[in-house]
């Protein structure tokens, strides 16, 4: 509603998609440019430029509506398309630099919250579907996978796209820089750009990559709308204020739109159509415009109306936007600055994890890609800019002028006025708060938040750490999961804790308690020893004593002591620490938004640095306490996970989300903790070409949920390295190097019939013994509590599968049995301590297993591990000796 759908009434109407929309394909574009047109100096000559916001194109980013995208992500897939998206986009010389919205936008609020309820109602849908169906959900549901935006920014980031984040206004950042920096045109999916006007605007939403390597979309070309509605578009800016915004609501705008339409039924197709008709009529008609407080007057009734300013507010939100707004305020031109880095993006350090990355990736398989010959056919140039005509001031009453237009356009008999027509051209606050109480966070250090700042603004760290920093305020978005929470825990209420850990690190938490204790033993201290020297001073007896080599009466000195330990505790008392209780709002989708959560920092067990120190400190203890720092947020602060041998370093960020997870209660079974880390392990995940031939015969509710689980826990992760100072480089943070969703269902759902962990790994003892090693890591000192929910996939009957489930259930009876109750069929006597042993084989040890303990949700039995020792191997050993 509102201006939302500006953009969407351009394409459908059919007058105005004849003439102000023109399909093109960006390649040829590119080709036909000339150096008339306009050329940024840093760039090749005959180049176009694009700005792309990434926001409305996290569809095509992802690489569109491909049918697993409900699973957890594709990111190879994605990495993938993006690469080859930006390749052709570069050899057709097309330069684009992308947007991501990472403003925190308080007065856009209600409109962030009622998109996500959107996405909650996708939701529903969804897993509804899938407990019907058992099949990936129509794209008619489509949501953007859990992390989708932390990945476009590594990608982009990866294959030196130049990417950048907002800080303040999303919109009004992304028309200025195409401005500022002499961009041709944008690629979008917001009508606000419509009003802006920019040199050209293509449609982000018909934005696709053919086969034959072409770029094709669509052009809203304004110029042309503009005549079709015989509007000057001078206008736009009244017409977007009076269509209900951000700013002015449909709701402050209702009774206007019923004075302009008294016979209009509620009916939900037609209505914002004809709304949107009556208000251009009724912008069009007027005889001036230049008086907003006037006009607004009258259409509020009231000069005192709250409205009034609104709407005076968002018209010069909207005219800032345009190119003569731009022009009347044209910002200095920043000093072009390297990327701030911190102490721990070394030069050494980028090496070795590049080298790493290699080493990864080295055996990867691309998907093929068909290219052919583009046609001949010919594009459309876009329409040059209107020249801006000079027009003299009509002496014109606005409030009878808007009252003629109201009645005018109610009645149907609407005429444009001269000034209204298309000139013939010569070739906040969160509104949402109910108490009005506000975060309460300590003023960061200058130059920690001068360096957010700029790396926020470069896309070199998550988004939610600069608003935590500046506002102390955090938006946890609508997550694929199940409203009941009957399969899993609330996700975000499972990272509660390391968000806590977080919110401690970068406020200084330790830091602040610490002083403040101090301060206190301090005072406490000498309150005792003045307390002391009064009881000593009832005592005394006037007689002398010796003071400093000198005699002097006793009753002196002791005055004396009292004076100075008095002035002592004064001087502490006025140089007393703030005492700060500080509080996080966090605004989570359990209660629809309704309101905030107010959330205390948590310490580490140990003396945690100051952010500065952290991010800036160049010592090798500095690096140490980095790492560590990092480590005890996921409470993976153990020596297994620091291990290269047990956890390498591109799956270090995999292992302590899943070690996270395993910290809080029953979260997990032990085949779905296993078909993490060997979907991680698995060749599979870098054959690109086969993960997209693969086809899954069944896709569950709790295998997504589990998918959005992980992923939310390495978004999660990202934060936190973001705000110990980034130990672990941006590389080894990419999720596609250890985690695919269609993969993992596949896994989770070979777990379910697999007879033991060799089975799972097709027989591949390497991977064996790598899961091993890493699951070894994430159980290190924990007494693991798994989840008894069945497994995945294990007793839906739905779909296709109806006929298979009695035979499915029989050959997991055991396993399941096997993993809630190990002491069944094993150790019969409860008494009885399991310790361990080995197979030997002709003198060779080809198997060895750890102690099984039992108890209630351990996991053991078929699938092979006990305690902290190896306990799959041997059965692996004997499965590999058949």
């Amino acid at each position: 509603m509102g201006i939302k759908e500006f953009q969407s009434y351009i394409e459908k109407d059919p007058e105005l998609s004849k003439v102000g929309l023109s399909s093109l394909d960006l390649v040829k574009t590119a080709w036909k440019l000339t150096k008339s047109q306009g050329q940024i100096p840093a760039l090749a000559p005959n180049r176009l430029a694009l700005v792309v916001d990434g926001e409305n194109c996290l569809d095509r980013l992802y690489g569109g509506f491909y049918s697993d995208w409900s699973c957890g992500g594709e990111w190879n897939h994605m990495l993938e398309f993006l690469s080859v998206f930006f390749n052709t986009l570069q050899q057709a010389n097309v330069h684009t630099a992308i947007f991501i919205n990472g403003a925190l936008e308080p007065d856009r609020f209600e409109d962030w919250v009622s998109d996500q309820i959107k996405i909650k109602q996708n939701v529903r849908n969804i897993l509804k579907h899938l407990n019907k169906r058992g099949t990936p959900p129509p794209k008619v549901w489509w949501v953007p996978p859990t992390g989708v935006r932390s990945v476009l920014r590594l990608a982009l980031r990866h294959l030196n796209v130049p990417v950048m984040s907002s800080m303040e206004s999303h919109h009004q950042e992304v028309i200025g820089f195409l401005r500022e920096n002499g961009y041709h045109g944008m690629v979008a999916d917001d009508s606000e750009y419509c009003i802006f006007d920019p040199p050209r605007y293509f449609s982000a939403r018909s934005l696709k990559l053919t086969l034959k390597m072409t770029v094709e979309t669509r052009e809203v070309i304004m110029d042309e709308v503009a005549k079709g509605f015989d509007l000057n578009p001078n206008r736009f800016s009244l017409m977007a204020a009076l269509l209900g915004n951000h700013v002015l609501t449909e709701s402050d705008l209702s009774a206007f739109h019923r004075k302009l339409l008294p016979k209009m039924e509620d009916e939900k197709e037609e209505k914002p159509n004809a709304i949107i008709r009556a208000v251009v009529d009724y912008v069009r008609s007027l005889q001036t415009v230049e008086d907003i407080i006037a006009l607004g007057t009258q259409i509020f009734g009231s000069d005192s109306d709250p409205r009034v300013k609104k709407l005076k507010d968002v018209v010069d939100y909207y005219n800032n936007g345009t190119e003569d707004g731009y022009k009347k305020f044209i910002p200095s031109r920043r000093k072009k600055r390297e990327g701030i880095k911190l102490a721990s993006e070394t030069v050494e350090q980028e090496g070795e994890s590049r080298q790493v990355y290699k080493n990864i990736t080295a055996g990867k398989r691309k998907m093929k890609v068909m290219v052919g010959e583009t046609g001949d056919s010919e594009t459309n140039d876009a329409a040059d800019k209107l020249e801006n005509m000079s027009i003299s001031a009509v002496a014109t009453d606005p409030v009878e002028d808007s009252k003629e237009a109201v009645s005018a356009v109610a009645s149907g008999d609407v005429k444009a006025s001269e000034e209204g027509k298309y000139p013939n051209k010569k070739a906040g606050n969160f509104h949402r708060i109910r108490n009005n109480v506000k975060p309460t966070i300590p003023q960061p250090h200058p130059e920690v938040l001068k360096t957010a700042s700029d790396r926020h603004r470069q896309a070199c760290m998550s988004p939610a750490l600069y608003s935590l920093l500046t506002t102390g305020d955090i938006k946890l978005p609508q997550l694929l999961e199940d409203d009941t929470h009957s399969e899993l825990p609330a996700i975000h209420s499972i990272y509660k804790e390391l968000r806590q850990k977080v919110y401690g690190i970068i406020f200084n938490h330790h830091h602040l308690t610490f002083t403040r204790n101090k301060y206190e033993d301090e005072v406490n201290s000498l309150k005792k020893k003045i307390k002391a020297i009064k009881a000593q001073q009832k005592k005394e007896s006037g007689d002398l004593a010796l003071h400093k080599g000198e005699p002097r009466l006793e009753s002196d000195v002791i005055e004396e002591k009292l004076l100075d330990a008095t002035k002592k505790l004064e001087l502490l008392e006025k140089n007393a620490p703030e005492i700060m209780e500080i509080k996080i709002r966090e605004w989570l989708p359990y209660n629809n938004y309704s309101g905030p959560e107010f959330v205390e920092p948590k310490t580490c067990q140990w003396s945690v640095p100051t952010v500065k120190r952290l991010w800036f400190g160049t010592n090798f203890d500095d690096k140490q306490r980095r790492l560590r720092a990092f480590l005890s947020c996921m409470n993976s602060d153990t020596q297994l996970m620091m291990n290269t041998n047990n956890v390498p370093q591109h799956l270090l960020l995999m292992c302590c989300v899943l070690r996270y997870i395993m910290t809080q209660k029953s979260v997990l079974r032990k085949p779905e903790l296993d078909a993490f880390l060997v979907t991680a392990c698995s060749s599979e995940l870098m054959d690109v070409e086969n993960l997209a031939r693969m086809k899954l015969d069944l896709v569950t509710t709790r295998g997504v949920q589990l998918a959005t689980l992980f992923m939310q826990g390495v978004e999660m992760a990202l934060l936190a390295n973001d705000a110990c100072g980034a130990p672990v480089p941006f590389l080894m943070c990419c999720p596609w190097l250890f985690f695919d969703g269609k993969l993992f269902h596949s896994k989770l759902r070979r777990a379910v019939v697999a007879q033991n962990l060799m089975e799972m790994c097709n027989h591949d003892m390497q991977m064996v013994i790598k899961v091993e090693q890493m699951r070894k890591a994430i159980l290190d000192g924990l007494v693991p509590e798994f989840s008894n929910h069945p497994l995945a996939g294990g007793n839906q009957p739905f779909g296709n599968f109806k006929s298979n489930m009695n035979n499915m259930m029989n050959q997991n009876k055991l396993n399941m049995m096997m993993n809630q109750r190990p002491n069944m069929g094993m150790m019969q006597n409860p008494g009885m301590i399991a310790r361990g042993g080995q197979l030997v084989v002709a003198g060779s040890v080809v198997g060895q297993w750890g102690p099984n303990f039992g108890g209630q949700g351990r996991g053991g039995g078929m699938m092979g591990r006990g305690g902290g020792g190896r306990g799959g191997a041997a059965n692996n050993g004997r499965a590999g000796g058949k």
